[in-house]
């Protein structure tokens, strides 16, 4: 009935946190009913996507409920831990927002496990039919804000755009040379005489 210390991390370590919550969620969900996982775990589960299936059983595990009670909630913690950006770190808005220009937050699990973190988040949208919430493209095209590395996400890997307040210091002063080295490639360019 005890738990030892090191086996949350450990399974972290070995298998990676979305591994490790697919299976604690599966066994929760497989033990419907059961009343001894408390209502928080149970309905952390309930936001993993696992399909349904009589095969299910085969990836639970076999300990107490208690004991995997335990475990959500301490590799929850581990997790939190990782202070990455949510939901309540984007600007709240009913209407669908244009992302072109805007600084977004990449979700954590479009990331891979080894590069989330939270400055690994924040990416800075140009353009793309995706930037545009009623075009039918998907693709947003920018680059990472910590090193500059050009890429696309898809509009529906990112929470939305990050609201002023939540935006660190070091994002602002790398946001600052961004747009000035932007005004000074406008300010550089030849003009066009006709």
């Amino acid at each position: 009935m005890n738990l030892p210390d090191e086996c949350a991390e450990n399974a972290v370590k070995e298998f990676g946190f979305d591994r490790t919550f697919w299976v604690i969620a599966n066994t929760i969900l497989e033990r419907k009913g059961d009343g001894r996982f408390h209502r928080e775990n149970v309905n952390w589960a309930r936001n993993f996507n696992i399909p349904n299936s009589s095969r299910n059983s085969e990836f639970a595990l076999n300990s107490h409920s208690c004991i995997v009670d335990g475990l959500a909630g301490q590799v929850q913690k581990m997790y939190a831990k990782l202070n990455l950006f949510s939901g309540k770190h984007i600007v709240q808005s009913d209407e669908p927002q244009d992302y072109a220009g805007k600084l977004l937050i990449i979700r954590d699990t479009a990331l891979k496990e080894e590069f989330r973190t939270p400055e690994n988040q924040l990416f800075l949208a140009e353009n793309g039919f995706g930037c545009s919430p009623d075009k039918i493209g998907r693709k947003v095209f920018g680059q990472f804000l910590s090193d500059g590395e050009r890429t696309h996400f898809y509009r529906e890997d990112f929470l939305g755009e990050i609201a002023d307040e939540h935006i660190p210091d070091w994002a602002r002063e790398r946001l600052a040379e961004l747009f000035e080295d932007i005004l000074q490639e406008q300010n550089n360019s030849p003009e066009i005489k006709m």
